[in-house]
């Protein structure tokens, strides 16, 4: 039976390690162990762990998903509203502290992926409707809290010795767009760092990143797209996000797999 340590399960199943553990920590992941005591995944715990993210998906929380492991009876009833609304009032609290801590809390719980298109984006578009005072602060306010929080999670990311990728917006409507592209790619287990401004014609070769997410959320002038080509041509390894790459194929689930079978 093959075995997996908790960095190739990461891999395989495209979440992140910090989900494997708070999926241990509540029981739904119980990690075998051979004969020196050292803690294994198999085949089983693969399985497993693509249950979980299916009724992630459904918005299912963790408390639930544990008793429908357990065989238990459980509540099916989606949460993504719940979780939108716990969001919303910690938005109105006079401090942070607690949205910081929900972000941190969805974060360990879930997929990055899951957490930016039931909670962050919703809430988002809610958000940028209306244009009171007050609405405009609590805009700006839950933008900043998202922007910090993708900044703790990618400083961390950046301790693994692992694949390097870059984040290269081309053309930016929305900058905080590009930090969640970034925050949705750091459950594969990527270093990632990101350029912070549109760079309409950028010299890759200046960089030394081992792959490139190019960004847009508008189509691509005629330029970009005879550069783009080029860059196919000479091989470079990139993915694509934003609208403005609707006809290109964008991030891969589990990336590491699809690098895996590229390479072998």
């Amino acid at each position: 039976m093959s075995q997996f340590t908790i960095e190739m399960l990461s891999d395989q199943c495209g979440v992140s390690m910090q989900n494997l553990r708070t999926w241990q920590r509540h029981g739904l992941l119980r990690p075998s162990r051979d004969g020196a005591g050292r803690r294994f995944f198999n085949y089983s715990h693969l399985m497993r762990t693509q249950m979980i993210v299916k009724w992630l998906e459904r918005g299912i929380p963790l408390s639930e998903i544990a008793k429908l492991l357990k065989g238990e009876h459980a509540t099916l009833n989606s949460q993504w509203m719940l979780y939108q609304e716990n969001m919303l009032a910690a938005l109105e609290k006079p401090t942070a502290d607690k949205l910081r801590t929900l972000l941190r809390r969805f974060g360990r719980e879930m997929p990055a992926g899951l957490m930016i298109d039931n909670i962050i984006a919703p809430l988002r578009l809610w958000l940028q409707e209306g244009q009171t005072a007050a609405q405009n602060v609590r805009r700006v306010r839950f933008d900043t809290l998202v922007l910090e929080y993708i900044v703790f999670v990618l400083q961390a990311a950046r301790k693994r010795q692992t694949h390097s990728l870059l984040v290269v917006p081309l053309n930016m409507q929305d900058p905080l767009a590009v930090w969640l592209e970034a925050l949705r790619c750091s459950s594969e287990g990527f270093r990632i760092d990101v350029l912070g401004e549109a760079v309409t014609h950028p010299d890759l070769k200046m960089f030394t990143a081992e792959h490139y997410m190019l960004y847009s959320d508008v189509p691509l002038t005629p330029l970009q797209e005879v550069q783009l080509q080029q860059w196919e041509t000479e091989g470079l390894p990139l993915f694509f996000a934003g609208n403005g790459f609707r006809h290109k194929a964008t991030f891969p689930t589990t990336i590491f797999s699809a690098l895996d079978e590229a390479v072998g």
